[in-house]
This record gives structure tokens, sequence and C-alpha cells, in this order.
């Protein structure tokens, strides 16, 4: 593949917005991320043994806000960052590919009040969602939205698209279900996660439609995969980490990666055993496509797990991210985003900087 034809294909990001409890900008959220900022409290929800379950929870929404009425104010303010220094021109209707919650990760939430609320936003533009750009995959979802965006720009049905994630486990109801469920960190789960929440969007384009619009790149996003794990977490059988390894393989085998090493990775997980010996195996049978050595950082260290928002803030690190490596590397560097969702969804990414 020549030049002007990897150049073509490759998809550019030209606006990030961001709204995590570390920040309600991206720039905040990538600094404080960065810098190790954690925001765990401790809430009024308890767990089996009676301890306060901890979360990251945005301590600007009151506590006895509905999951729903949680995601809104987090999407909307993440939503209007990302096209706040892009008028993208004579753009009538902006495609929006959006990650949500997975089914039984917690309290239901009203799909509807959301996609009102962004529309509302996102105005004058008219946000154009089908039932088909709407993922409920979890940490997977973003990617899975991102891959079908990059399809879109591709076969030039549209110049634009939007991509976005939001998800909030903060809720009292959905803090209640983990607790009961045995899912929080605690005394009496050394292997849980702390329920977090967020919300993440970006505005992707074509290099050429980039170029044309004299517009500033952010990055731009080599390739996506797309697996399914047969032995999921829901399944409590042994994970043989069938998914995640077709998903680096079919990056490191991805024309346009043109079999480099990536620089970084970046994990969308929780920290449980179960998918740090997920990634063991599928980094050794792709070996070739990780750092040497290896680099790795995953959102919940700083913000626990934010579900479907996980994909969106961890690509938006990972822009950040390649600022900072950028200044001591000789050729561009690239960062590898993946998420799994607890039902088996597969998701990853490859983003390059423009050194």
């Amino acid at each position: 593949m020549n030049a002007r034809q990897r150049g073509s294909d490759e998809m550019v990001i030209v606006g990030l917005g961001l709204c995590t409890p570390l920040g309600l900008t991206a720039r905040t959220t990538q600094a404080e991320m960065a810098a190790g900022t954690v925001r765990f409290f401790e809430t009024d929800v308890l767990d089996s043994t009676g301890e306060p379950v901890r979360a990251s929870v945005l301590r600007l929404l009151e506590p006895s806000l509905s999951r729903s009425e949680r995601m809104v104010p987090l999407a909307v303010t993440a939503l209007q960052e990302a096209l706040k220094d892009v008028d993208p021109p004579g753009v009538a209707e902006l495609p929006l590919l959006l990650a949500l919650p997975e089914p039984g990760s917690g309290a239901p939430f009203d799909l509807k009040a959301v996609r009102e609320e962004l529309n509302r936003a996102a105005a004058p533009v008219r946000l154009k969602v089908s039932r088909d750009a709407l993922f409920h995959e979890g940490r997977a979802g973003f990617f899975r939205a991102l891959a079908e965006a990059t399809q879109l720009l591709k076969s030039r049905r549209a110049p634009w698209v939007l991509v976005g994630g939001v998800d909030s486990m903060c809720d009292r109801q959905s803090l209640a279900h983990h607790a009961q469920t045995g899912r929080t960190l605690g005394p009496g789960m050394p292997d849980g996660i702390l329920p977090g929440e967020g919300a993440g969007f970006i505005l992707l384009t074509s290099a050429e439609f980039s170029r044309q619009g004299r517009l500033k790149s952010r990055g731009r996003v080599l390739g996506c995969a797309l697996s399914h794990e047969p032995h999921s977490f829901l399944q409590h059988k042994p994970n043989m980490a069938e998914g995640l390894t077709n998903a680096f393989r079919q990056l490191r085998l991805h024309p346009l990666t043109g079999a480099r090493r990536v620089d970084h990775i970046l994990s969308c997980q929780t920290g449980e055993t179960f998918w740090a010996q997920e990634f063991n195996y599928a980094y050794l049978r792709n070996a070739a496509l990780m750092p040497e050595p290896l680099t790795m950082s995953q959102i919940a260290e700083s913000l626990g797990d934010a579900g479907a928002a996980a994909g969106a803030i961890q690509l938006g690190s990972a822009l950040h991210l390649l600022g900072r490596l950028e200044k001591v590397s000789e050729e561009p560097v690239r960062i590898l985003v993946y998420g799994c969702a607890d039902a088996g969804q597969v998701g990853t990414c490859i983003i390059e900087g423009d050194t």
C-alpha cells in the first residue's frame, strides 16, 4: 500500500470532549489521569458486609439522581466540548454512533431522554441516530461504534461522524445491584470493581477531508478490530482469551499498521483477575505487536469501571499521551486501546500521532 492509499484510508480525529469525575473537560480529565489523580468516594449504599460501597463519582451530581439523570449531563457536557472547536461547514445532519451500557449492568435508563438531550445540545446541527447506531455493549461498544464510523467515512456516505460513549453505575440502584451481586471491591470482595461514570465524544473525518478543510488533527485511527469471547466473564468458565487474541491478531495484520509495534497500551478493563489473565494470554500470542518493554495503563486506576464510557475516555487519554511520547520519538507514536464487555464483545483500535 503506497502512502497516498494509506492516507486516504486513515480516519482523523478533529474534535474531542470528555466529562468525568476527574474533570468536566477533556484537558482536565487528560491531565488528571496522566498525573495519577483518583477521586473515589464512599457512597451511602452498603455492601454485604455493611461497608459503604466506594465509587468514582462526579460530586456535582446529586446522589439521589437516577442512572438516566446522571448520564444526560455527562453526555451533554462532553458532546458540546467535542463540537465547540469545529464547525462542520454546511452540515445539517451529523451521524452519531453511541456506545451505551450493557444489559444487566445496573439500573435501567431512559434512552429516549438521552437522545433528546443530546439533540438539543448539538443544535443547530441535527444528530442522525438510527437504531443500528446504538451499541449496548459496555466497554466494547465504543470500538464497535468507531469501526462503523470508519466504514461510513470510507464509503463517503458522510464527511463527518460523531462517535461517543456514556455510562453511569453510580446511581443508588446500580450501586446496590453491584453490591448485591458481590461485584464491588471491599473487605468481602478483594477482586471486585469500583463503579464509575463518565462520557466522551470524538468527531471524525477522513484524512482527505481534513486536508481540504485545513483542520487540525488530534490523531489518526489506523485500524479497528472486533471479536467475541466464547467464554465470557458472565459464563463463569475458564477464559482462554480467544476473542482478545483474535482482535489483537487482526490489528497486527492490518494493512495500515505495517507490522510495527505499538508504543503503549490503554485498557478499558476493571483490574479484576479475569481480565488480567485474559490480557496475558492474548499478549503472549501477539508479542510482535506489543510494546517492548511492555507499558500499559488501565482506566480503573483513575476512574474505576466506566462501562460504556471507558473506550471514549481512554481514546482521549491516548491522544494526550501521544503528545508526551512524540517529544522523545523519531517516528509517529502508536497507542493500542482495547475494551472487553462482560458478555464477551471485544473491541480494539490503534491510534497514531502526526509526528
